[in-house]
């Protein structure tokens, strides 16, 4: 019988952030591994979206997104990114993230919250969102710049580790899977949904020791949707 590899990342994937915590990282390796072998035939990645003619129609959104699954466990996705476009550097609050680029190539710039206190979640739960009086600030350390095709490993984010990030696309369009446990809008108990909230580089404080002030999400970056043609991930 022929291994549905979309059944097979799908069903580990719920088994990593559903298992004791204790089983987490090993559950999280296996995870990695079955990302490392998925591709883009596998999700049915339409050539289209690799051709740069697409993205200069007028009116194309700048990032298309695929979604595959999302209950309060994960998310699974695709974000297909034009050439040049980047999904702003924005944070993942306390939230584990998977990223396996499987057309094009991409840099990835990400920071780590410098100290748990300078997390917006650890300012209180009456914490505003930006406003040209109290736009909320961060430090962070920046983690050396990635640059990954689609024979590069997963890439793993860690709610202390690389939380914040910056996705380019670099020599034409890329597309990349994306799986993130908790997904956004789930509760942080006593604080309330996770929130995805944009930044941008203030100032060098020390050594890839960096400001980051909270923005509003950037009018140049925005998305429509395509449906998942892949293989069926509740299947055998």
């Amino acid at each position: 019988m022929v291994t549905n590899q979309m059944s097979v990342l799908f069903k580990q994937a719920v088994t990593t952030f559903t298992c004791k915590k204790e089983m987490l990282y090993s559950n999280l390796e296996i995870l990695k591994a079955v990302l490392d072998k998925t591709t883009s035939s596998d999700v049915d990645l339409h050539p289209q979206f690799m051709n740069n003619s697409l993205w200069t129609r007028p009116n194309k959104a700048p990032v298309t997104y695929v979604d595959i699954y999302e209950n309060e466990t994960l998310s699974m996705g695709i974000f297909i990114l034009k050439p040049g476009m980047k999904l702003p550097l924005h944070d993942h609050p306390q939230m584990y993230g998977l990223l396996k680029v499987i057309a094009g190539t991409i840099k990835i710039t990400s920071f780590s919250l410098h100290t748990e206190k300078t997390t917006k979640f650890a300012i209180g739960k009456n914490c505003k969102h930006p406003s040209p009086e109290y736009p909320m600030t961060v430090i962070a350390e920046r983690n050396p710049d990635i640059i990954a095709d689609s024979t590069s490993e997963t890439c793993i984010l860690e709610p202390d580790k690389g939380n914040l990030h910056e996705i380019e696309s670099i020599g034409g369009p890329a597309a990349f899977i994306d799986i993130l446990a908790p997904p956004y809008e789930t509760e942080i108990p006593d604080y309330g949904p996770r929130k995805c909230t944009y930044f941008s580089i203030v100032k060098e404080l020390a050594p890839q020791v960096f400001k980051l002030e909270e923005i509003n999400s950037p009018s140049w970056f925005w998305n429509d949707v395509h449906p998942y043609t892949g293989l069926e991930i509740f299947g055998d």
